[in-house]
């Protein structure tokens, strides 16, 4: 039996359907907004540990270890982006502007970094911080119900001379 025989559209991955449209850019954003927290948290740990090069024995080694990481799942958040742009693209208007904010974001945190770790410039670590910051809100913005203003695209659901039921009075 095929996809096409039981109505299913979509990718199969370890036999779940890929979300689409609006449900699609909400899963993508929220693996984001994890990967975010991640780097976020490995960043603060090797903040309070200290560089490698600052650090000797075990702390050296974790500090290795949560600096890899960090900059591990930093690309992976580069790699997210390109999903999550072409679904929220799809859609357009907000979730699209929102989704390309994030990737921005990404892009100024990520380079940001790696000026921080040539530069030793407190202020390129500062400038990350601010991405990280950015591409937290719009990502977190595309994870919230939608908006009045992108309800406002959708056709009313009654007819224009229908009953209010808030008892409003219509301009």
């Amino acid at each position: 039996m095929s996809a096409a025989d039981t109505g299913q559209t979509g990718h199969r991955t370890a036999g779940q359907d890929t979300p689409q449209g609006p449900a699609s850019v909400r899963h993508l954003a929220r693996h984001q907004v994890m990967g975010l927290a991640s780097v976020f948290l490995l960043g603060v740990a090797v903040n309070l540990i200290g560089l490698p090069a600052e650090t000797s024995g075990a702390a050296h080694l974790a500090s290795i270890a949560f600096l890899a990481a960090h900059a591990l799942i930093g690309l992976g958040l580069v790699i997210g982006t390109v999903p999550l742009l072409r679904a929220a693209g799809r859609l357009g208007g907000l979730w699209r502007r929102r989704a390309v904010t994030g990737a921005a974001a990404i892009a100024v945190a990520i380079v940001a970094g790696i000026l921080t770790l040539i530069t030793k410039n407190n202020w390129w670590s500062y400038t990350m911080a601010v991405g990280f910051i950015a591409a937290l809100l719009a990502y977190g913005n595309l994870l919230l119900p939608a908006s009045a203003a992108e309800q406002s695209d959708l056709p009313p659901s009654a007819p224009e001379g229908g009953s209010n039921p808030q008892g409003y009075s219509r301009p």
